[in-house]
């Protein structure tokens, strides 16, 4: 291919006048909602879960996801997996052109993990005109290098709003790119939480619980080998971890770690609710694992979850201050403690102390309508109406934590 050709291929790349005359600057009244995302609105892993709590009501929703992990979607929508070349991004951009042509939006959401998920939102945003909101659940930028400062500068530039999952998010970001986030924690449907006059019996020994999630063989390996020393018995709910790592049910059982399929939600609520504690595996900090920078920033949506369905008292093992340990400690929803036997016999100690125990339930019933998702995506369209949001329900808990 000659020089010219390839500037001319270069070119093609980036929007230009044809791009801009079909560009609508004024978004349609009846247009639905855009969510850009990194993988399917599944119930099966953290993100999805919470933004199906979150997106349930809304009337026309259309979902742009660049990796397929479970090949299903939990939620009504219209989605759509898109990926971007890296040497030309002009395929992803026709695509998404297409695509709203069929399906328009006046607004986008955007959630981003990969590089793909920022191009796809800009590319809306740019042919579109919608406002959008940015919403940072779990970092790639910061403590991951997986979304480049320009890209992210670019995104975060576009976006009328901006919000984040954790006060420590919110404080990275703020600091780095020298604009306010905004801290929207995990919610909960409140047709879930615990029913009044709901009576818990403790269990002797206690027995615990741990739902969703773990993302790395190195936290496995930690709490496999906590529980074993413990001697505690523990139900693993949701997917167990498949397909993100490799699990040998046999081996766990053997040493008090019960595996469980997929289950439906209201067997899962019950288990919770029967459970003397819930437990939330997180990073150590210490460079050891991988997935430090998901635990040092990102507030796992199974805590609210857990408080709201359950009011069980949380144990989280790791360093202190992982978003999970100081959320739990600042709330008083329970300890926090080290991968080791001695340290988490102890903590089920304390959290299982009766007079502890019903103080934490008390608590957790009491701070659960803070956390609901009821009218969420109201507060979420009306601030993102307003450029900044339309009350502060959230910055009380955002300084405790």
């Amino acid at each position: 291919m000659s020089s010219l050709s390839e500037w001319i291929d270069r070119i093609k790349q980036f929007p230009g006048p044809g791009w801009l005359r079909t560009k609508r600057l004024t978004p349609p009244a009846e247009g639905g909602t855009l969510i850009v995302t990194h993988a399917e609105l599944s119930a099966r892993h953290g993100t999805g879960a919470l933004l199906i709590r979150i997106l349930r009501g809304e009337k026309k929703l259309v979902a742009f996801y660049s990796r397929e992990f479970f090949k299903t979607h939990d939620i009504e929508v219209a989605a759509f997996p898109i990926t971007h070349a890296r040497d030309s991004l002009g395929a992803g951009r026709r695509r998404i052109r297409q695509l709203l042509n069929t399906n328009p939006i006046k607004r986008i959401l955007c959630v981003p993990f990969y590089q793909d998920d920022v191009h796809s939102a800009l590319a809306a945003q740019a042919y579109t005109g919608a406002p959008l909101a940015l919403y940072i659940m779990d970092d790639q930028n910061i403590h991951v290098k997986e979304i480049p400062d320009s890209l992210m500068r670019q995104l975060i530039g576009k976006a009328s709003i901006c919000f984040a999952i954790s006060s420590a998010l919110c404080s990275a970001y703020a600091a780095k790119y020298r604009r306010k986030f905004w801290f929207v924690p995990p919610v909960a449907d409140p047709e879930l939480f615990v029913p009044p006059g709901f009576t818990f019996e403790p269990h002797s020994p206690p027995r615990g619980i741990l739902i969703g999630n773990l993302w790395s063989s190195h936290t496995l390996n930690q709490f496999h080998e906590t529980v074993r020393q413990a001697g505690f018995q523990i139900d693993w709910f949701g997917n167990a971890g498949q397909p993100f790592i490799e699990l040998d049910s046999a081996a766990l059982a053997k040493d008090g770690i019960s595996l469980h399929s997929h289950v439906p939600e209201p067997a899962l609520i019950a288990s919770a609710r029967n459970a003397d504690f819930a437990v939330i595996p997180a990073g150590t900090l210490d460079g050891s694992d991988t997935h430090d920078w998901l635990a040092r920033a990102s507030l796992p949506s199974r805590i609210i979850y857990l408080m709201a369905t359950a009011n069980v008292p949380m144990i989280v093992m790791g360093h202190p201050e992982t978003a999970a340990a100081k959320f739990v400690a600042g709330m008083k929803l329970g300890a926090v403690c080290d991968y080791s036997g001695e340290s988490f016999r102890a903590a089920v100690k304390q959290v299982t102390d009766p007079a502890t125990m019903n103080g934490i339930r008390l608590r957790a019933r009491t701070l659960s309508p803070t956390f609901s998702s009821q009218g969420l995506s109201n507060w979420l369209w009306d601030s993102l109406a307003q450029s900044k949001v339309v009350d502060e329900r959230f910055e009380s808990i955002s300084l405790t934590t």
